[in-house]
């Protein structure tokens, strides 16, 4: 096919079509500006993302060495312990660890008490067995004595008889209330 040589319309022609794919260019060029700024903004918010989930692996792996750390120090007590501890759980009930808080919270005063009170008694303990061995020993001479007064039988007897009787009733108590009665009071 023969080619036909392009006459001046045809230039007109495609000067205009030139200049309109130059006008269309150029109206894409305010465009493609944008679309760079916000590539950039996207590309500065992707990068402080990544920082701050390489910040978040390392405090992940200070955190698994650790752990790991503590598990390969504690492994065996823990194996050692278990059983009891699921034991102990089973058997904790909710008024137990309420009794355990209490005594917990009242242990500074225990501890005031025994320092200022129970402490200073024992170390005397050793002075006091002396004067106690010779109570009894008073205490002895006087039942001696007293057993020669005339009626003291009778009256041993009378008291026997009495806490005969009321330690029966306390026992007869404890049956029907299902509780202990204590000690009888004479």
């Amino acid at each position: 096919m023969p080619r036909s040589i392009p006459g001046p319309a045809d230039l007109l022609d495609a000067v205009a079509a030139v200049g309109n794919g130059v006008g269309d260019a150029l109206e894409l060029v305010p465009r493609m500006g944008t679309l760079l700024d916000q590539a950039e903004a996207l590309i500065g918010r992707v990068g402080r993302v990544l920082d701050r989930v390489e910040s978040t692996v390392g405090s992940v792996e200070d955190t698994a060495t650790r752990a790991g750390t503590l598990l390969e120090l504690y492994a065996d007590p823990l194996r050692t312990l278990a059983p009891s501890l699921r034991t102990f759980a089973e058997r904790l009930d909710a008024t137990e660890v309420e009794a355990l808080i209490q005594l917990v919270d009242r242990l500074p005063i225990l501890l005031k008490h025994l320092d200022e009170d129970i402490f200073p008694i024992l170390t005397t303990l050793d002075r006091v067995a002396p004067d106690l061995h010779q109570l009894l020993e008073i205490a002895q001479d006087l039942q001696v004595a007293l057993g020669g007064v005339p009626g003291m039988g009778w009256l041993r007897k009378k008291a026997d008889k009495e806490e005969d009787e009321a330690e029966r009733a306390a026992r007869e108590l404890e049956a029907i209330t299902g509780k202990p009665a204590g000690k009888p009071k004479r």
